[in-house]
């Protein structure tokens, strides 16, 4: 692969051809070069309808949008496949399309068409959204035609800092944008590169078959351009079937892959490839059953060529459908990837190799810096509380500069320490319920020492009749540090730092979080970079640089791992506003399971209470959890549901389980969890009392799912009522 940069996009890559892209039809050695076509036969040769078939099936089987274009890149015919991402920014905008169609950015051109003609090879880029999409030539001798462009796919996991730069500039919802991305699967580099080869041989190959046409003054069938298609490929297996399973069209490259000659495969089963565990187990039937049931099937797996041996495949299956007939067959690709999996293998190795390696060297070293800077601590408030003797003016100022280095030390250790456990997978987030406005509260007596000593008011404003969050309070609490301390950091004395906490409007499952400053602000172009790895942003107020600039990004991580996001609005002079949402705790997203028709036919709902006093001499949370397992064992699966822990810690003495049972059955499930705790020694001693409110659900006139709506909000109630009077939410 050739990596070339270009002034227009981020990203230009061009893949290598399998062949010249001169084309060939009078033999070996013998390249047309020299052809005069009229202004008709090019129209010809690239005429939308006769491309529609190849397209439609290679967009289905690749996922992939692909168009047909002029020399200049403008459109011929529709976009097949549209994908979601692009479907929804190209539909919020009126504008005329200028330039590449497949491209979201206004700020620059696409050349990608222009480079593919000039150099004669697939060009692939990335716009300033992050779809990815490949040019591919279509060349006749020394005519350049035009191309085919495919993709407006992801590359990798969406980006929320482009995305959200898209949502702007289009005008469109980011949520709904954040949404249709985290649903579309990344389709990678090294996928997009297969795509763009093949679809290069499979142009290339259509434009001699048009040609070929034009020569002999026919136009072939659909079947026999497929087949024309099918036999240009010769490095992926490419073979049909009919509907149920019989091969009835075999190309060189499956010959060459699999090794049956095309006479001696045709009409067989194609399950006759597969291992004999797969045969047994139905895998073949099911393969087709899917693709289709959903129009396309995806494996990756071994396959049994005609001397035994065995390869590792990957292959796609869609429907051939044609019309008047819903069975008419399949198309399979097959492509071997025996090396890439080996190396797969081996680069998998290597990686968990460096992680571990990585874990444990970040693991020593914190030790090692913790153990002395703890004793430097130490030692030095204890001369600054007088254990030794009072001290002069002097020496005290120097001690209060040096315990401030040494916590920033240990602030960093801190950072390291999370930044890792972020590149290996391993900073879990435990999402419980709490009250938005005390963790507020903690917030700012936890930052108000450093406000006070620039005179900074510190304050918040927060809607009131908030629902209650459902996140992990500890991690929300070191965003919210982060961002409360930074704000002062950067905020002159005299200055105002605000938190807020209400709805966010765009989602209101959602709650959305601020700290607002009257600082000296930042660009633009800053705001697009602050939560990138080690930013740091020097502002106009001169504020030098501590830590490593890995604040930021840690709190990025810590929201998008709780399904939020978070961005910055800043104006220079005028301050900053950094902004995160977090999930709304809903009973009826996590009783989604349990409140089916069937399971409240009776039309009510019961909260079964139980509240576990302490048990003196006991630890609190080993005891919780046994009674948690004990309930857990008690209850039906399918009708009743145990709520996860309501609070911040493991702590909470008060446990809640949602019914699906009237009076009779409640009765029942009570005296079963009473058995079952008496039958407990810590639950014998502690005594758990059990209470029981049963809800009916609204008039049957009302929809289902508001009759579903209201009575979830009743049980949030009734359960946030219960757990505030004990004051564990918080």
């Amino acid at each position: 692969m050739i990596l070339r940069e270009t002034e227009q996009m981020e990203v230009k890559r061009y893949i290598p051809r399998t062949e010249s892209p001169s084309c060939d039809l009078g033999g070996a050695g013998n390249a047309i070069v020299e052809i005069d076509l009229s202004s008709q036969e090019r129209s010809q040769l690239l005429d939308v309808a006769a491309w529609s078939s190849m397209l439609e099936i290679y967009g289905r089987t690749m996922k992939v949008a692909v168009a047909l274009t002029d020399p200049n890149g403008t459109l011929l015919g529709q976009c097949r496949n549209a994908q979601p991402i692009w479907a929804l920014v190209r539909g919020a905008t009126n504008e005329k399309v200028i330039g590449c169609s497949f491209c979201l950015t206004r700020l620059s051109p696409c050349t990608a068409v222009a480079d593919a003609l000039r150099t004669g090879l697939p060009t692939m880029t990335r716009d300033q959204a992050g779809l990815t999409h490949v040019a591919v030539p279509l060349t006749l001798g020394r005519h350049l035609l035009g191309a085919i462009i495919a993709g407006q796919v992801l590359d990798r996991y969406p980006d929320s800092l482009l995305l959200e730069r898209a949502a702007k500039r289009f005008g469109v919802s980011f949520q709904l944008l954040w949404d249709l991305s985290s649903k579309q699967r990344p389709i990678s580099h090294v996928a997009m590169q297969m795509a763009g080869d093949l679809l290069s041989t499979l142009g290339q190959a259509f434009v001699r078959q048009r040609y070929g046409a034009i020569l002999e003054a026919r136009i072939a069938q659909t079947n026999g351009r497929f087949r024309s298609l099918v036999e240009g490929v010769t490095d992926y297996a490419l073979f049909t079937t009919d509907h149920v399973g019989r091969v009835t069209s075999w190309n060189i490259g499956a010959e060459r892959m699999l090794g049956y000659p095309e006479a001696t495969i045709l009409g067989q089963y194609f399950s006759r490839i597969f291992t004999v565990d797969d045969i047994e187990g139905g895998v073949p039937e099911k393969q087709l059953l899917k693709a289709y049931r959903e129009g396309r099937a995806e494996d990756e797996g071994w396959r049994v060529r005609e001397d035994q041996t065995q390869l590792w495949a990957d292959v796609i299956i869609t429907p051939l459908l044609e019309e008047e007939k819903a069975d008419s067959g399949f198309a399979v690709v097959m492509e071997n990837v025996t090396d890439r999996r080996k190396a797969a293998i081996e680069l998998e190795a290597a990686r968990q190799e460096r992680i571990n390696l990585q874990e444990r060297f970040l693991s020593h070293v914190s030790h090692e810096l913790r153990t002395p800077l703890t004793a430097l601590y130490f030692f030095i408030t204890n001369l600054l509380d007088g254990v030794v003797g009072d001290l002069p003016l002097l020496q005290r100022e120097h001690l209060e500069f040096s315990l401030e280095n040494v916590k920033q030390l240990r602030d960093m250790v801190d950072d390291l320490l999370d930044v890792s456990r972020i590149e290996t997978l391993k900073l879990n987030v435990k999402p419980r319920q709490f009250v938005v406005s005390r963790l507020i509260e903690e917030a700012l007596r936890t930052c108000r020492g450093n406000a006070v000593s620039k005179n900074i008011r510190l304050g918040s404003h927060i809607a009131s009749d908030l629902p209650s969050a459902w996140a992990d309070r500890a991690r929300l609490l070191q965003v919210l540090v982060n961002l409360i301390d930074n704000a002062i950091k950067f905020t002159p004395d005299s200055g105002a730092v605000t938190l807020g906490a209400q709805l966010f409007a765009d989602d209101r499952s959602f709650l959305c979080l601020s700290v607002s400053d009257t600082g000296c602000g930042i660009t633009p172009d800053q705001c697009e970079m602050v939560f990138d790895r080690l930013a740091q942003v020097k502002a106009s107020t001169e504020v030098s640089r501590k830590g490593l600039g890995l604040g930021l990004f840690i709190s990025r991580e810590l929201v998008v791992q709780q399904h939020g996001r978070i961005w910055v609005d800043s104006q220079v002079g005028r301050g900053s506003t950094f902004s995160f949402t977090v999930p709304v705790f809903s009973v009826a997203t996590l009783c989604e399971s349990i409140f089916t028709p069937s399971n409240l036919m009776a039309g009510c709902v019961t909260v079964i209470v139980v509240d576990v006093p302490p048990i003196v001499g006991e630890v609190q949370t080993d005891y919780l959890a046994e009674i948690r397992a004990i309930l857990e064992r008690s209850i039906l699966a399918g009708h009743d549901l145990l709520l996860p822990a309501a609070a911040d810690n493991e702590s909470a003495t008060t446990l809640f389980i949602i019914a699906c049972a009237e009076t009779s059955r409640v009765e029942a499930i009570s005296s079963c969890l009473r058995e079952a705790l008496d039958d407990f020694d810590c639950g014998s001693r502690a005594k758990p009392r059990i209470s029981a409110t049963t809800l009916r659900l609204a008039a049957n006139e009302l929809p289902w799912k508001q009759r579903i709506v209201d009575v979830s909000r009743r049980i949030e109630k009734l359960i946030q009522a219960r757990l505030l009077d004990k004051g564990y939410l918080g």
